[in-house]
């Protein structure tokens, strides 16, 4: 009910115009970047998404966007296009952004940055559901593989993630996975109830990365080397291992300076602001919505989610920050009746 109201409500948004009004009246504003984020490309009509953004938004590398936001401070800079600056990106790295993402950016000839999760690349599958159906446990120590691991250490539970993943892996067949599944829910002693969101997927491999590299379309940035939450490591010293060893790794695979991140989960934690600061990154990209200027913090943009199937009525009318416009005008009106109110006491 919910996705047809606000499908129905973006129908009426852009056909009324009111889409192309608040689309020309921020492009009259200060400079600004919208960054949108996805995460498996397959789940969703990618093709009617970016066919509207591209007609209406300047589309480029998210570093590029970056560094054209940040020139925009200084006087005389003037743009020939003045539609708003959009940048695309993916975070986790999942295969089908080379099967599904990745032609059609070249196709349409529209940029997109991946950020990746080196640790688990080549292992050729998903990490976190793992993970996650790990944190959901209910017992501190389990056995698995004659192998024991204590769940309140953080080294552990990665090993043991990584370890589920390859026995996942090995399974073609959709019986012996939920069989699997079964049995994981049962070592851990996860309610059956409980659901993991993430289904385990396969990742991309070094070999697709280099490819879509060399194609000019697809750029690439730091995601951690586990993708842990930042906020639930034991101490600075393990988050910046996270962060900073994720920059090493990935520049000596892709060959050049790794300068964006982003926060697993959207979690920056009480150390993660200042590990990224100092594992050298010039900008990282959280999962707060909104817009970002030129006096947005680097570290902390923002950026507005278009997972699951939209349709492209729905990402026309949250691209231009609608729902926002209604906020403020929502906020607007509160404070203009508390006002009201006391005057009238």
């Amino acid at each position: 009910m919910y996705n047809r109201v606000r499908m129905y409500l973006s129908a009426c948004f852009y056909y009324s115009g009111l889409v192309s009004l608040v689309r020309w009246w921020t492009q009259r504003l200060r400079p600004r970047l919208i960054i949108l984020y996805y995460h498996q490309a397959s789940t969703g009509d990618l093709r009617s998404h970016w066919h509207y953004l591209r007609r209406h938004y300047r589309i480029l590398h998210l570093e590029a966007a970056l560094e054209e936001l940040r020139m925009s401070q200084k006087k005389g800079v003037r743009r020939r296009d003045r539609r708003s600056l959009l940048a695309l990106t993916f975070d986790d790295g999942y295969y089908d952004n080379y099967t599904h993402a990745f032609p059609l950016a070249c196709e349409l000839q529209i940029p997109i940055t991946i950020f990746l999760i080196p640790g688990y690349m080549e292992n050729g599958n998903s990490f976190w559901w793992a993970t996650r159906l790990i944190r959901l446990a209910q017992v501190d120590q389990v056995t698995f593989e004659e192998q024991t691991y204590e769940l309140d250490d953080q080294e552990e539970r990665k090993a043991l993630a990584q370890v589920i993943d390859a026995r996942f892996s090995h399974y073609t067949s959709s019986i012996k996975r939920q069989k699997f599944l079964t049995s994981l829910y049962k070592m851990l002693e996860v309610p059956s109830s409980v659901v993991v969101e993430e289904e385990p997927a396969p990742l991309l491999t070094w070999t697709q990365v280099r490819e879509m590299r060399e194609s000019g379309w697809v750029s690439f940035g730091a995601h951690t080397v586990h993708h842990p939450d930042l906020a639930g490591l034991a101490g600075p010293a393990e988050v910046q291992r996270e962060v900073g060893e994720c920059r090493t790794m990935l520049e000596q695979q892709l060959g050049y300076p790794v300068r964006m991140f982003a926060y697993p989960f959207g979690s920056i934690g009480d150390h993660g602001l200042h590990a990224v600061k100092e594992a050298g990154y010039d900008w990282a990209v959280t999962t707060r919505p909104g817009v970002n200027t030129c006096q947005s913090d680097p570290h902390q943009l923002r950026r507005r989610k278009m997972d699951f199937p939209k349709h492209w009525l729905v990402v026309a009318a949250e691209t231009a920050g609608i729902w926002g416009f209604f906020s403020h005008l929502k906020g607007g009106a509160r404070y203009l009746i508390r006002r009201w109110g006391r005057r009238t006491q």
